[in-house]
C-alpha cells in the first residue's frame, strides 16, 4: 500500500529556537541516530524512503517568535533536491508579512502545494477577516490550507488560537477549499473536530501528533470518516519511527478501503497527484 507522509519538516537546527531545536534532540530516534546529515535532503529522504514513506510533504515553519523561522524558500530549495520525493508546502506569518496573499501567489508559482498556517504559533483566529485574503489566494491556486489544530509544548505557544470551532465560518464561506487540520484538534477538540469533518465536506483531520493506537478512542466513527483523514508523522520531531506509527495504525482493524485513504488516497487527492 503506498505511503504519503503529509506532515514532515527539513532538520534544519539553524533556523529553528533553540527550545524546539532540544526537544527536538530530547525525543528524536531519528536525530539520535543520524544527527545533522538529515539536514542533506537527499539523506533524508533515504531515512524516509526505508520507513515504507513514497511521498513526503515538506512544511516551512514561518514561526520567529515561538518554534522558529524555516521559510518557504528554504523549503522550496531543499525539496527541489528530490523532487520525485518531496512535496513543498508554503507558510506565510499575517503578523509578520507585509502581503501573504502575494506571497501565495509567488509561492505556488514557485511549485508550493499547500499552504502550512501555524495560529497558535503565529498568534491569530482563523476565522479573522484579514486572513480571508489568503485563503482566497489558496482558492485561486487549487492548494489546500494546513492549520495547526491542537496542544503544543513549543514554549510561548498560544492554544487558544487553533480552537477548531473558529474553522466552522470559514469553511461556510470557502466551500471548495480544502481545510486540513493538523493534530486532529490534540489534547482538547477531538469531537469538534470530527464535527467539523461531518458538517463540512472539505474538512479534513491530519492525525499527526497523535498517537496512533488510541485513534479510535479520539475518533470512534474513524472508519466511516476515513475518507476525509490523511496519514502525518511530523517527522524528525516524533518519540517512534514512521514505520512503528504506520503499523499501529494498521493494527487498529479498520476495513483495507479506509487504510487506503489514510495512508495515501486522500493526500493524494488533495494534492492533486493524478
Amino acid at each position: 500500500m503506498p505511503l504519503i507522509d503529509f506532515h514532515t519538516h527539513p532538520w534544519l537546527p539553524a533556523h529553528l529556537n533553540h527550545a524546539t531545536v532540544d526537544f527536538i534532540r530530547s525525543i528524536s530516534p531519528a536525530v539520535a541516530e543520524h544527527h545533522d546529515r538529515l539536514s542533506d535532503p537527499g539523506h533524508a529522504a533515504d531515512v524516509l524512503r526505508s520507513q515504507g514513506v513514497d511521498r513526503a510533504v515538506v512544511l516551512p515553519e514561518h514561526c520567529a517568535e515561538t518554534s522558529g523561522d524555516v521559510r518557504t524558500e528554504t523549503v522550496l530549495e531543499h525539496c527541489a533536491a528530490r523532487p520525485d520525493f518531496y512535496i513543498p508546502f508554503a507558510s506565510v506569518n499575517p503578523n509578520l508579512d507585509d502581503d501573504p496573499p502575494a506571497l501565495v501567489r509567488r509561492y505556488t508559482a514557485a511549485g508550493a502545494r499547500g499552504l502550512k498556517l501555524y495560529p497558535s504559533y503565529q498568534f491569530f483566529y482563523p476565522d479573522e477577516r484579514r486572513i480571508y485574503p489568503i485563503y482566497e489566494a489558496c482558492m485561486e491556486a487549487g492548494i489546500p490550507v494546513l492549520l495547526h489544530v491542537g496542544s503544543s509544548v513549543i514554549p510561548g505557544t498560544r492554544v487558544e488560537f487553533c480552537d477548531p470551532v473558529r474553522l466552522a465560518p470559514v469553511a461556510r464561506d470557502f466551500p471548495g477549499l480544502p481545510i486540513v487540520m493538523a493534530h486532529g484538534g490534540r489534547g482538547h477538540w477531538y469531537a469538534e473536530c470530527a464535527a467539523l469533518v461531518r458538517d463540512h465536506e472539505d474538512v479534513y483531520i491530519d492525525v499527526t501528533g497523535l498517537v496512533p493506537s488510541r485513534l479510535l478512542e479520539h475518533f470512534p466513527d474513524l472508519a466511516a470518516m476515513a475518507d476525509r483523514v490523511v496519514f502525518g508523522s511530523d517527522w524528525p520531531a516524533m518519540p517512534k519511527s514512521v514505520a512503528h506509527n504506520v503499523a499501529a495504525i494498521r493494527a487498529l482493524g479498520l476495513p483495507a478501503a479506509a487504510l487506503g485513504g489514510i495512508f495515501h488516497d486522500n493526500a493524494a487527492r488533495l494534492l492533486r497527484l493524478g
